[in-house]
Order: structure tokens, then C-alpha cells, then sequence
């Protein structure tokens, strides 16, 4: 049993439910995280799971309170938001530890049932899949790169943000697209670990607990290949088209993609200064990095999402149905362009040289240009 579900709670005290687990020497770990909608004003929770790997899948948790809108409470402040709940409700509503019991099939469904100091419940949640097949449409408005060309440049600069596919694949991290799902795991485990064997190769002084120094790690970690949970994105619609179309032959059975996100709007919704990327609600933020030790932020415009969630598009979608909007649309387009796109983005500079600084952009440039074929 491995995976991430998410779940809506439903009824007076709505909110959500998310569950990360991982299977390594026959023994199931994660955490589970409950957060309520900010307008109860309740905390949230997380609680770790350890379980052997064979059914029942059964495990004993403790609850750990965090604020409303991620990250854990210290102890003094657990114990003035246990007193404000029970100056509301009589008593704590949340048990301080209890039983729970996991059901489902891999990949499928989970049923969690729990029972704790006289109280008990049931919730079913949804996997949270991204090998399934897209549900973004093309927009029927730009299915040219004349079109869609025409229709970025008109937009307002840095109010839409860009990522190139060379596939219609869904959006997800490099860390989600791995076997991986406990993120609290990764933070806590593979980011010291891994920035310790980094540390001395990066000029400058970067320090871990520091929110904004963490996603300059994370972002030098990232473009340097070792998964984590941001997804790249640019300013610049000509890089993402870079990016879709490096690969592509005339005659490919593939579908090249570009992504326009509507960043301004995401954020005037749900925007966040700060964040907290494992305890806390389902969530996308923004992030316009320190280019620190990543010389190839600059040239190709960059900034990235990080995200809790696996299934990127299913939440985007689900946050537009909630706020009557759309955030995220697609452009696809044919990969017999590509001989057209590419030989622009050449005459503007922007090349896998000047994308990818150093001795590997010169030799990939000299590469191509030396052993292309004659037209």
C-alpha cells in the first residue's frame, strides 16, 4: 500500500484530508494531514504512520497540532489552541491518539476507519494519479504557433507564466513522478543529507531552515536533476516553446504542449508570502527563486510552483470550479512546426547554449548545427 489520496470532509466543519504513504522493508510510513477551511478558525493536524506491511493495515497515531494554515504548533501553542477548542466545544474534538484502520486497493480508492476515546469515523478518499491520460483541451483559438505566437505577445509581461512538454503528460514534480510520497520524509531526510554533499560547491552561504534559502536549495537541487517538488515554469512563452520543441521531429507521432498559467490571478486567490510544503493543506505556490549557484535561472527566465499534491491539473481544476475561473489552459501544436519555431527561437538567441550556460549548451550547440542534416 503506497501512494497519496486526497479527501474532502464534508458537513459542518468542512476541509480536507491528505495521506502520503511509502512501502520500504515490509513497513508502511507517512503522515496523514487534516486541515480544516480557514473560516472555522480550527487548527490543523498531522499524524505519522507506522505499520507493518501486511493486512490489516493497522496502526496506532498521535495527534500533532498545526496551524490553520500549515506548519507545526509549538508546544505552547498546542496547548492554548486545545484550551480555545474546548472554551468552543466542551473539549478537544480531535482524540489525542487513536486507532486507524486502512483499506483499498493499490492505486484505487482508501477507507480509513478510526475510533479514539469514544470517538470514531469513516472517510473515503481518492488516489491522487498522474499517469493517466490529460484531461486539458487544446484552446481552440490557438492551434498555430502563428496564433498562439500572436496571442502571448498581446498578454501583459509576468502576468502568465509558461512551461514547455514535448508530451501532453500531466503536470507533476519531478518528486511525484517517482515511487516516492512522503514529503515530510524527503524534507527532514534527502534535503540534509543531499545539501551537505553539495554545500562546498555552492559559493553562497545558503542556510536550511531559512524559508527563502530552502527554496534556492530546492532549486539548485532541482535543475541539477534530483527530484523534488517544484515544477519549472518561465516568464517567457519563446523558452517554453524552446523547451517543447528541442527534440521534435517534423514527423513525430508526439504532441508538443504549452502550458499558460494565469500566475497574477492564482495569486490574487491563493497567493502565499510564506509556505510550508508538508504540513499543510493541499496547495500550488509560486516561486521567483534566488538564482544563487543556478546560472541558468537567469537566461531562461525561470521561476517555479512547489506543490504537495501528486495530480497538479486535478487541483488546479478543482480550485477553478470553487472560484468560477479558469487558471490553467493548454496550446498544442504540431510537431511539423517545429522546423519553423525552432529556426525563430535560433534567430532571437535563444539556444540550448544560452539556456544552459557552459561547456555542455556550447558542445549541444555545435552539435546541432554540425551534424544537422542538409535541407
Amino acid at each position: 500500500m503506497e501512494g497519496q489520496w486526497i479527501g474532502k470532509i464534508e458537513g459542518e466543519f468542512s476541509g480536507n484530508i491528505r495521506i502520503e504513504l511509502e512501502n520500504r522493508n515490509n513497513i508502511i510510513f507517512g503522515n496523514a494531514y487534516l486541515f480544516y477551511n480557514l473560516s472555522h478558525n480550527l487548527p490543523g493536524f498531522k499524524f505519522f504512520i507506522r505499520m507493518p506491511r501486511q493486512f490489516p493495515y493497522t496502526a496506532e497515531v498521535e495527534t500533532i497540532y498545526c496551524y490553520s494554515d500549515g506548519g507545526l504548533m509549538t508546544r505552547e501553542e498546542r496547548l492554548k489552541a486545545e484550551a480555545g477548542l474546548a472554551e468552543r466545544f466542551g473539549a478537544p474534538p480531535m482524540p489525542s491518539k487513536f486507532q486507524v484502520t486502512f483499506e483499498g486497493k493499490e492505486g484505487g480508492d482508501l477507507t480509513i476507519k478510526w475510533e479514539g476515546e469514544g470517538k470514531s469515523g469513516t472517510e473515503a478518499l481518492r488516489p491522487s494519479i498522474i499517469t493517466d491520460e490529460s484531461r486539458l483541451i487544446c484552446r481552440s483559438d490557438l492551434t498555430t504557433w502563428t496564433n498562439f505566437r500572436q496571442w502571448a505577445v498581446g498578454q501583459k509581461p509576468r502576468c502568465f507564466i509558461f512551461r514547455g512538454q514535448e508530451n501532453p503528460h500531466k503536470l507533476a514534480t519531478t518528486f511525484h513522478r517517482t515511487w516516492r510520497n512522503d514529503l515530510n520524509a524527503w524534507i527532514i531526510d534527502d534535503v540534509r543529507t543531499v545539501f551537505g554533499a553539495i554545500v562546498e560547491r555552492i559559493s553562497y552561504p545558503l542556510q536550511l531552515g531559512n524559508l527563502e534559502h530552502n527554496a534556492a536549495i530546492w532549486s539548485i537541487l532541482q535543475h541539477h536533476g534530483y527530484p523534488t517538488p517544484l515544477l519549472d515554469w518561465t516568464f517567457s512563452f519563446f523558452v517554453a516553446a524552446f523547451f517543447a520543441f528541442q527534440n521534435v521531429r517534423p514527423d513525430d507521432d508526439r504532441r508538443p504542449r504549452i502550458f499558460m498559467f494565469d500566475k497574477t490571478g492564482w495569486e490574487e486567490k491563493h497567493g502565499r508570502q510564506a509556505f510550508i510544503v508538508d504540513a499543510a493543506p493541499p496547495q500550488l505556490v509560486t516561486l521567483e527563486n534566488l538564482a544563487v549557484g543556478n546560472p541558468r535561472s537567469g537566461p531562461q527566465q525561470a521561476l517555479s510552483t512547489v506543490s504537495n499534491v501528486a495530480d497538479i491539473e486535478t487541483f488546479i481544476r478543482s480550485k477553478e470550479e470553487e472560484d468560477g475561473r479558469t487558471y490553467l489552459t493548454v496550446c498544442d501544436l504540431a510537431p511539423s512546426e517545429a522546423p519553423q519555431i525552432m529556426r525563430e527561437l535560433e534567430l532571437m538567441g535563444i539556444t540550448y547554449g544560452s539556456l544552459f550556460p557552459g561547456l555542455d549548451g556550447i558542445c549541444r550547440d555545435l552539435k546541432d548545427r554540425l551534424f544537422a542534416k542538409a535541407e
